[in-house]
This record gives C-alpha cells, sequence and structure tokens, in this order.
C-alpha cells in the first residue's frame, strides 16, 4: 500500500513501510539523534550542532529566548508578533493585534461592483456571491423581489413598506398637496 508507513527506529520519523529498511540502513550508519532536541543530525556534525544549534538566541519580532535550532519554526508558526496579513486591506499586522485589527477594519465600507450599494467589508464578500447569483438571474431574464425595506412617509410619519410606498402616496399626497409642512396638518413640524 502506498500511504502505509512505519517509523525509523533511529530518527524516529515516518518511512514509506516499502523502502524502511533501505532507509534505515543509511539512517544507522550516517546520523544520530541529539540527545538535547532529539533532532536526527549526520554525525560528523554532531559537535557542531551542539555547540551551535542549542545556543540560546532571542527572537527579533518578541524577544523570546529560544534555542537556535527552534528559531525558524517559531517566527514561521509559533511567534505572536510574527507579521500577519489583513484579510481586509493586505496589511502587515502583528498576529496578537491581527483580531482587533480587522474588527475595525472590517467596518469600513465599500461599494459593491455589482449593484452599487455600500457594504461593510466583513460582509461584502458574502453579498458579492448573492449579489453575482442575482445578477445572472437577471440576464436569464428571472425577476429577482426587491429586499423588504421601510420608508417614512413625509405626510404621515409611518413606516411603509417599500414596495408600498409609491401605492399609499398616491391617496394619501393629492389630499395633503394644499397642506403646507408648517400647518395644523404638521403640530410637530411647527
Amino acid at each position: 500500500m502506498e500511504g502505509d508507513s512505519q517509523m525509523c527506529r533511529n530518527c524516529k520519523r515516518s518511512v514509506a513501510s516499502a523502502h524502511l529498511a533501505l532507509h534505515e540502513a543509511h539512517c544507522l550508519l550516517f546520523l544520530v539523534l541529539c540527545p538535547e532536541c532529539k533532532e536526527a543530525v549526520p554525525q560528523e556534525k554532531m559537535d557542531e550542532h551542539c555547540r551551535g544549534g542549542h545556543q540560546q538566541v532571542g527572537c527579533a519580532m518578541c524577544q523570546q529566548s529560544l534555542p537556535k535550532h527552534s528559531l525558524e519554526v517559531h517566527e514561521a508558526t509559533e511567534c505572536q508578533e510574527r507579521p500577519v496579513e489583513c484579510k481586509f486591506c493586505e496589511l502587515a499586522v502583528r498576529l496578537s493585534k491581527v483580531e482587533l485589527h480587522e474588527h475595525h477594519c472590517g467596518r469600513r465600507t465599500k461599494l459593491c461592483p455589482g449593484c452599487g450599494q455600500l457594504f461593510m467589508l466583513h460582509v461584502l464578500a458574502k453579498h458579492r456571491d448573492v449579489c453575482r447569483g442575482e445578477q445572472a438571474r437577471l440576464q436569464e431574464g428571472e425577476r429577482i423581489p426587491a429586499p423588504e425595506s421601510n420608508i417614512c412617509c413625509d405626510y404621515c410619519n409611518q413606516m411603509i413598506p417599500g414596495n408600498k410606498y409609491f401605492d399609499h402616496l398616491s391617496p394619501t399626497a393629492p389630499a395633503l398637496q394644499g397642506a403646507s409642512l408648517t400647518s395644523p396638518a404638521f403640530p410637530d413640524r411647527l
């Protein structure tokens, strides 16, 4: 089987079962495990590894002290001060601050290129998927209902569903056309 693997008794790495005998023969001849870090190191470089690899160094981003051999992994995957990219503005932000940054950055608004409406960045990607689907349906000739919204009527101060607003205005507006906004019909605007 291709996925079948076993652990080398010397370096403790997972090796395909078909290659285990050859790997272990090579490994036992040339590699030894460092007693301190358990890393497989060529025999002739063990002294150099112990002198230089276990030297304590400081992380340039968080100032944490750690063995030299661990620095690369720490800086790439563990350090909380390593730079990561904001998913909204692509700015490099420290990992420890990215959540707060994205919370504020995602509240900025941007126009949807599909429908021209303003959306906060943290919902724009989800909206674009919906908007693209609606644009495709429109191109196929399918009618899409407008989103429900309420509009405050200037004449009666009631909230009217957006799709009923013009129907509401036609009987109301002519009756009030002669009334000014400072008349008794609008006592709150005097």
